[in-house]
C-alpha cells in the first residue's frame, strides 16, 4: 500500500507542474538511454545488469521512459516449476540458456536544482519475464529429463530516486544516478544505476 500512494504523490507531482507549462513548452525532447547497474536481489546476490531505452520529456519537470534492463542472473528458482518426478537422490542441472530482465513503462519527475543538478523520482509499471532451459541428471551421469523448459512472468510496480548531473561541456549530455526498486510477489530488487542520456 505504502508503494502505491508513493506513485500516487509522484504522479501528482508531476503533473501539477506539467499542467502550468507544458502550454508553453510545445517543444518536446527525445532522448536514448544507456546504462551498467548493480543488481541486489531478496537474497542479497549482486549481479550485474544494463539497460537501454528511450523517452519523452514534455518540459523541464515533466516526461516518459520506455527502458529495457537485461541481467546476468541465472533463475534457478524456475526448476522447482518444472513439476519433474520425485526422486530418491537429487539431480544435477546443466543449463542450456536462461534469461532474466524487465522492460519497464515510467512516469518521470524532475525537480531543477542549482545548476547543473536535479532531482529525479519515477514511478510505474515493469514487466518481469524469466526463463531457463536445461537438462536433469543422475549423480551417475545419466539423462533424467532433457531439454526441459520454463517461462514466468509477472506485472510488477516500479519507483526510482536519484540525481542528474548535466554536462557543461557536452550539451546533450546528462548522467543519471539512481536507485530502482522492483517490487514483485516472487522477489523484491534493486537496482543500483549510473545512466547516461543524450538528447536527441
Amino acid at each position: 500500500m505504502k508503494n502505491w500512494f508513493a506513485a500516487l504523490i509522484l504522479v501528482v507531482f508531476c503533473l501539477v507542474p506539467a499542467h502550468t507549462t507544458l502550454a508553453a513548452d510545445k517543444e518536446f525532447n527525445g532522448y536514448v538511454v544507456g546504462s551498467v547497474s548493480m543488481l541486489v536481489s531478496s537474497d542479497y546476490s549482486i549481479n550485474g545488469a544494463f539497460r537501454v531505452g528511450a523517452g519523452v520529456d514534455f518540459n523541464e519537470r515533466f516526461g516518459i521512459e520506455l527502458i529495457w534492463d537485461f541481467t546476468s542472473i541465472k533463475p534457478d528458482n524456475l526448476i522447482r516449476k518444472a513439476n519433474l518426478p520425485q526422486t530418491i537422490a537429487p539431480l544435477k542441472f546443466e543449463f542450456h540458456s536462461y534469461h532474466y530482465h524487465y522492460l519497464t513503462a515510467l512516469v518521470v519527475g524532475t525537480i531543477p536544482l542549482r545548476d547543473p543538478f536535479s532531482l529525479v523520482g519515477k514511478a510505474g509499471l515493469a514487466r518481469h519475464s524469466q526463463s531457463i532451459e536445461f537438462d536433469a541428471l543422475t549423480f551417475g551421469g545419466k539423462i533424467f529429463a532433457s531439454g526441459v523448459k520454463v517461462d514466468d512472468s509477472e506485472f510488477v510496480p516500479v519507483f526510482s530516486f536519484g540525481f542528474v548531473l548535466n554536462s557543461n561541456r557536452f550539451e546533450k549530455l546528462s548522467l543519471e544516478f539512481s536507485v530502482t526498486d522492483y517490487s514483485g510477489d516472487s522477489a523484491s530488487t534493486g537496482l543500483f544505476t549510473v545512466q547516461a542520456k543524450f538528447n536527441l
